[in-house]
Formats: C-alpha cells, structure tokens, sequence
C-alpha cells in the first residue's frame, strides 16, 4: 500500500490562495488559518447536540471553536471581552469567509 501524503495534498490545494480571512474585533485584526480547522466543524456539531440541554458543552464548544480559529491569539481575543452574541456572530460568518456553505462539508470544496 502506498503513503497518502496529506501534506502535498494540502499544498496542491492551497497553492494560489493568497488571502487568509481574518476577524477584527476590539479594533484589533486576528488573521485566522488559511483553510477552515477540522476542530470548528467538531465544534459546530458538539454545539448542535447539546443545544438547549447542556449550556456548559455549548460554551466549551464555543471556546474550542474560538481557540482553533485564533491559534496562540486566543488569550488576546478572549480578553477583549466577547459575548456569546460576539461568539455567535463568528460562527455565522465564519463559513462563508471560507467559501463553504452552512450545509456544505468543508471536505466537499
């Protein structure tokens, strides 16, 4: 069997993406990772199963999303005081920047 090599898959895909979307908030630009992180797409789902039975699953999935899309800014973004509502607003607009839509597997580009 041969060695499926997701490193030049991954360069093949990204080669001429130039642009990396990026969140402002608090005045301050966070540039977010050139493709989508597996971790928001488990944290949207965690989310969505817990949905009005375990308030803390859903904060904790929220973090987690928050944290793979900030990287080591994360501490610099949670401590300019986001709301859930702020938290939210991301999450909406966080799959369009990456040109997938809400009902579209990111693996489906």
């Amino acid at each position: 069997m041969g060695t499926i090599d997701l490193d030049a898959i991954s360069a093949a895909r990204r080669e001429g993406k130039d642009e990396k979307p990026s969140v402002k908030f608090g005045g301050v630009d966070f540039t977010l990772p050139a493709e989508m992180p597996f971790a928001v797409v488990e944290a949207v789902g965690r989310m969505q199963a817990a949905e009005g039975d375990d308030n803390a699953q859903v904060a904790d999935a929220m973090a987690d999303l928050a944290r793979s899309l900030f990287g080591p800014r994360f501490r610099e973004f949670l401590d300019l005081g986001p709301s859930v509502q702020d938290i939210t607003a991301l999450l909406e607009a966080v799959a369009p920047a990456y040109g997938v839509s809400s009902g579209e597997s990111p693996a489906s580009e």
